[in-house]
């Protein structure tokens, strides 16, 4: 029984370590990451800033001023892509199809103290594929 105890305090410690260390690269992160064919790249929250703004509406009639997904991805080859799986700082994830990625976009948090990114899927109309926090986008193809 003491073993047991044993062994399982010990892989707590290491979980608690390593989700320890991950915290900490997720906070120092800068901007989103991009992964395509095992290949990384980072848009910065400072080039994304200099991007052109778009104003939107979602089906449920809210109105938000961001950045459509699709021309943030524009510099990737999106032609022959099957899907995006986005991922969030507090571990979410979200898979989306070519007609939801169309209709994508990132806005700036107002409830964080660090920026941050929000997902708004214009045509959810209950927003339960929202996301807060993006910190990665994966292509898939």
């Amino acid at each position: 029984m003491k073993k047991i105890v044993l062994i399982l305090t010990s892989l707590i410690i290491i979980l608690a370590v390593l989700l320890a260390i991950w915290h900490k690269n997720v906070d120092s992160a800068t901007g989103i990451t991009i992964t395509i064919d095992n290949n990384e790249k980072i848009i910065s929250y400072s080039a994304l800033e200099k991007m052109s703004k778009t104003s939107f509406k979602t089906s449920r009639g809210d109105e938000y001023s961001g950045y459509k997904l699709i021309e943030i991805l524009k510099d990737f080859d999106l032609q022959n892509i099957r899907y995006l799986i986005l991922h969030s700082k507090d571990s979410g994830s979200l898979r989306l199809n070519k007609e939801d990625y169309h209709n994508a976009y990132l806005i700036w948090q107002s409830d964080s103290e660090k920026p941050s990114l929000r997902l708004i899927i214009s045509t959810d109309e209950f927003g339960q594929r929202w996301m807060k926090y993006l910190i990665s986008i994966e292509i898939h193809k």
